[in-house]
């Protein structure tokens, strides 16, 4: 039996005394041959990145921003929005199930361009804070679009 591999080629020469292993050490040279090709890939992927463009280019590219220092607004703020979101249950996914937390409050990252650093530290901020205190977010929203109503002479 004759088996060869060289470096960086990987070729493997088929003995016909090889028998019924033959179409086994077939497969295994087309195999080697594509790991080759993709080690090769690899290293042009490094070598040169500009050649080789994101396959998936960034569909929404987010130009909204939160103002950090808002007095009604602020990271905590938000994540009372996202919290309420979740708990209400009506975000559903592709699956038509309830999505959990962490996905609400990465496409809220994504849209405004901030980021919460763990949401579920957030939602604890948010059921620590006192009685009076718990849906400070919700409520300042709820006053604006009720200030808005009444310049509208809606009652």
């Amino acid at each position: 039996m004759s088996l060869v591999l060289r470096w960086r080629t990987y070729k493997l020469y088929i003995d016909t005394s090889w028998g019924k292993n033959a179409l086994k050490f077939a497969y295994l040279q087309k195999a080697l041959s594509f790991l080759d090709g993709e080690l090769e890939l690899l290293r042009l992927k490094i070598q040169h990145p500009e050649q080789f463009p994101l396959t998936h280019p960034q569909l929404f590219e987010p130009n909204l921003s939160l103002s950090l220092k808002s007095k009604g607004l602020g990271i905590i703020g938000m994540a009372e929005i996202v919290v309420s979101l979740w708990l209400l249950g009506e975000i559903i996914g592709v699956d038509g199930k309830p999505v959990p937390l962490i996905r609400i409050a990465n496409a809220f990252e994504h849209i405004f361009d901030f980021s919460f650093g763990d949401i579920y530290d957030k939602q604890d901020a948010i059921f620590n804070r006192k009685p009076y205190n718990l849906t400070k977010t919700l409520d300042t929203l709820k006053s604006s679009i009720l200030r808005e109503a009444k310049k509208r002479g809606i009652q």
